[in-house]
């Protein structure tokens, strides 16, 4: 039976050292879960850039194991069948003994290491397909698949799951009072059905049980809520995972209140056995994290770089000490992140966090990590070469995928790196991890410096420990903690939002006050999670590339609630405060974007000298598509994109061809 158990405490702060017992072997914790996507098609090879860092990732013997999303088959238009397919052996029989992706890559090494399965909550966010099982007589959808425990356990145990979390709703960021108090109610109850149904399986896996909330208060009234209602079987499962924390990654204050209220409102005869695991967090925070008590990280962060041809870099820079013994020392003497070089802590909590793309590596670059090895054998100019080559994704028998899952690798590295020096720290006990965190507090990386001083505001242990080390600018004033507490900068605005809405809130073809203006064009482009649509960086670059023609434009925005949304109603209550995402296994409200799309253009279509449509995400891109053809008018753009992904959105060529586009039709054709 898969288990968690503390194996040590630090000295100083909540950190600690423990295991995740599991059939696939052992987690030692802190510990970093890449998410990686096992399911990328109809097969083992399948899956791009994936298929090629998976086989990376099981090769290399710093990959504990990995985080895998219950529902991300939904991005690579899985068919139910093929999903059967998947679903009928374990990932781990998958994965054994599979062949390489390309007859030039070597025989990869089987999946052996734990697999952690989410639940896929965010997925089915007001899913139409995967809502409530089917009443008496009702039609099953075509996956079999539904917003309930049963269903969402039988998937995560037919993947073979080492570790699972139970289905959640996720509370996005201003979610109303209301609906935030019953999606964490029904958070609960599904957590203590996922224990019940398992209580009778012979070796359960690991069970950590999903909770949410955006401030210290809310998450402890989660975590003692859950207990107190969980008592008959609150020895079944092995810790937290904290969930809804992607929006707030960018406030490391907020995820300071949320993590001591979590660990805060776990009683003293549990906390040994119990983790905390946080989803979608990793890198430069890991270590402040784990010293107040966080267990467990997991990101795709890593993978998401890579695909903006961005390598991490963590540049170790020059210590107060090592300037005193060597005036003249460089950042470059003490070496680059994954350097196998002495790297002290007082060389780490100097580093600065960066980035820089495939066409920037520096003359010098020194990373030893496996990836970048791997890389200097090919060659920097080959990948340079194939990775900027706009005509070709195969260049001297390389694909572009082979780069970029290698630059994923290097990050993965990066990030693994910092969790073994986490780890060592707190084997080393002393206070070592502390020592770490303030001085990185001290040199302000990653706004630590007022992330730890909030920690000190409940925490007055840890006030305590830091000024006995000396760093008394680091600790909150007693005085002044009540409104340290108070201080919190929400990086959200105030629009509160509803997941209550339905395509009846709004229709603008019942919009008795909408009239076309004298714009030429017509420019229908797809929706953004940021409201208003306008503000949103997808939006923004739209903009920019067409502001010469500004007053010649009408924009309308695809959104998958509504259909075409005007610009003029993007400030409408229930335009801004929806939360949904259009996906290509919602076949009916995909119909029903195009059947209202198609009805606007019949309205409106011919008042315009032309329609175009820009659009790369695969779902939004297709419905437009498909629009444009039932009306018989329209192109959409860029017309031959290398991928139907968001990140084509943002390509500087995809961008010049809509503006060149543009000013074909405006030169070209005179005004009605």
């Amino acid at each position: 039976m898969a288990s968690f158990e503390t194996d040590a405490t630090d000295d100083a702060g909540n950190a600690r050292r423990g295991t995740i017992h599991t059939p696939h072997g052992d987690v030692q914790t802190p510990a970093f879960f890449p998410v990686v996507n096992f399911i990328g098609g109809p097969n083992e090879k399948s899956g791009g850039i994936w298929s090629r860092l998976r086989n990376h990732l099981f090769g290399e013997p710093e990959f504990q194991g990995a985080m895998f999303q219950a529902m991300s088959f939904l991005d690579f238009n899985i068919t139910p069948e093929s999903l059967e397919n998947w679903r009928s052996e374990p990932i781990h029989d998958h994965f054994t003994d599979h062949e390489p992706v390309k007859p030039y890559h070597p025989q990869p090494e089987s999946f052996t290491r734990p697999l952690f399965v989410d639940s896929g909550g965010f997925k089915l966010l007001n899913s139409d397909t995967f809502g409530d099982p089917p009443t008496e007589g009702g039609d099953d959808n075509d996956w079999a698949i539904y917003t309930n425990p049963e269903s969402i356990l039988d998937l995560q145990l037919d993947y073979g799951a080492d570790i699972i979390a139970t289905l959640d709703y996720p509370i996005p960021p201003n979610l109303n009072e209301e609906e935030t108090t019953q999606r964490m109610e029904d958070s609960i109850d599904s957590a203590i059905r996922c224990l019940e149904l398992l209580e009778d399986q012979p070796d359960p896996p690991a069970v950590y049980v999903a909770i949410h909330g955006h401030d210290y208060e809310t998450i402890n009234w989660y975590v003692g809520t859950f207990l107190d209602r969980a008592t008959h079987i609150d020895k079944s499962f092995e810790g937290f995972a904290i969930g809804s924390l992607v929006p707030l990654r960018t406030n490391v204050e907020m995820l300071v209140d949320i993590v001591q209220g979590a660990k805060d409102a776990i009683p003293a005869d549990r906390e040994d056995d119990l983790g905390l695991h946080l989803f979608g967090i990793s890198g430069k925070f890991t270590a402040l994290l784990t010293l107040l008590g966080a267990d467990s990280f997991d990101s795709s962060s890593y993978m998401q770089a890579a695909q903006f041809k961005k390598f991490i870099n963590r540049e170790i820079g020059v210590s107060d000490e090592e300037l005193v013994r060597n005036p003249n020392a460089s950042t470059h003497d003490l070496g680059d992140f994954g350097v196998d070089v002495d790297r002290t802590a007082d060389a780490r909590w100097a580093a600065d966090w960066s980035k820089f793309t495939a066409d920037q590596i520096p003359d010098d670059w020194g990373c030893q990590c496996p990836a970048c090895e791997h890389l200097r054998r090919i060659g920097f100019e080959q990948l340079q070469s194939t990775m900027y080559d706009s005509k070709s994704y195969d260049r001297d028998g390389y694909m572009k995928s082979d780069f970029y899952a290698l630059m994923s690798y290097h990050n993965f590295c990066v990030y693994q790196d910092e969790m073994n020096h986490v780890r060592k720290l707190i084997n080393d006990s002393g206070g070592e991890l502390l020592e770490y965190v303030a001085k990185m507090a001290r040199n302000d990386v990653g706004n630590i410096k007022r992330a730890l001083k909030r920690a000190t505001v409940r925490d007055r242990e840890l006030a305590q420990q830091l000024r006995e080390r000396g760093y008394n600018r680091l600790v909150a004033d007693q005085s002044d903690a009540e409104q340290e507490r108070l201080d919190l900068d929400i990086p959200v605005d105030d629009q509160e939002i509803s997941l209550e809405h339905t395509p009846e809130d709004f229709n603008i073809l019942d919009r008795k006050d909408y009239r076309v203006g004298d714009e030429r064009v017509l420019l229908v482009i797809p929706c953004s999670q940021t409201k208003p649509y306008s503000n949103s960086r997808t939006h923004r670059v739209v903009a920019d590339a067409t502001a010469e023609w500004n007053d010649q434009i009408h924009k309308v925005t695809v959104s998958g609630m509504y259909g075409p949304v005007p610009e003029q109603y993007e400030n409408l209550s229930q335009i801004k405060s929806y939360e949904y995402v259009l996906t290509n296994a919602e076949k009916q409200r995909q119909q029903l974007v195009v059947d209202r799309l198609v009805s606007y253009l019949e309205e409106y279509g011919s008042q315009f000298d032309a329609i175009v449509g820009y659009a790369t995400s695969k779902t939004y891109r297709t419905v437009i598509e498909q629009a444009f053809a039932q009306y018989g008018d329209g192109v959409v753009l860029p017309k031959e994109p290398k991928m139907r992904a968001l990140t084509e959105h943002f390509r500087t060529t995809n961008l010049e061809e809509l503006s060149e586009h543009l000013d074909d039709v405006l030169s070209s054709t005179p005004p009605q």
